[in-house]
């Protein structure tokens, strides 16, 4: 179940950056992209280390979560 928590966050990340766009991404919206998914990735994998049971799942979450705001703000700004 934590490998699909992580794996249905890093699709839904994806997809929602994606959006509608129909013109090819520029290299900046690329790094930023790639920086939010990277963090996101790191910090579900930096949160799936603590807790138990589904409290594993919610640090799961909140470090993805975290690690996209902070991959975010590296990468775009």
């Amino acid at each position: 179940m934590k490998k699909s928590v992580i794996i249905g966050g890093v699709l839904a990340a994806a997809f929602a950056l994606q959006g509608c766009a129909t013109q090819q991404a520029s290299e900046a919206e690329l790094r930023c992209a790639g920086g939010t998914l990277t963090g996101a990735a790191v910090g579900g994998f930096i949160g799936n280390q603590f807790g138990s049971g589904t409290g594993t799942t919610i640090t799961t979450l909140a470090g993805a979560g975290v690690g996209a705001t902070a991959g975010a703000n590296a990468a775009c700004n």
